[in-house]
């Protein structure tokens, strides 16, 4: 089953006809409508727009999951004290490395996640726990 379809069941489509036809919880439709009214838009617009938006943030976390994969476990262990705030010296000092080794290492990640600096990296990876690093 596709990402597309899993949404569509989780979000209560049924296939009755050509057309989509969702279900959906009172409090949404009332938040629905609440947001379309403040907004002056049509609620089956603001709806779509919604949708949309979370289906391109859904496919980002997909592929930033795959990049991750795709590091070597210490650029995994650079990434995870950057996103904590750690400096390049403080992350040497953590993993006993040089911080041009910590450059290095920074420098090649960034490269993977296609991302400029590590604040964009702090970012894209805002969400995530990486507590167990920072003991």
């Amino acid at each position: 089953m596709s990402l597309w379809q899993q949404l569509l069941r989780l979000l209560g489509y049924h296939k009755t006809t050509d057309r989509f036809t969702f279900e959906a919880d009172a409090s949404l439709i009332h938040s629905l409508q609440g947001l379309a009214k403040q907004q002056r838009r049509p609620e089956h617009e603001v709806a779509a727009e919604l949708l949309s938006f979370a289906i391109a943030q859904r496919d980002a976390a997909e592929q930033n999951l795959q990049r991750w994969e795709q590091l070597s476990p210490r650029e995994q262990q650079v990434a995870a004290l950057i996103c904590l705030g750690y400096t390049n010296r403080q992350i040497a000092a953590r993993l006993t490395i040089s911080p041009e080794t910590v450059k290095t290492h920074a420098r090649n990640l960034l490269l993977k996640f296609g991302l400029g600096s590590r604040e964009e990296l702090r970012f894209a990876l805002a969400g995530w726990d990486f507590s167990a690093w920072d003991r």
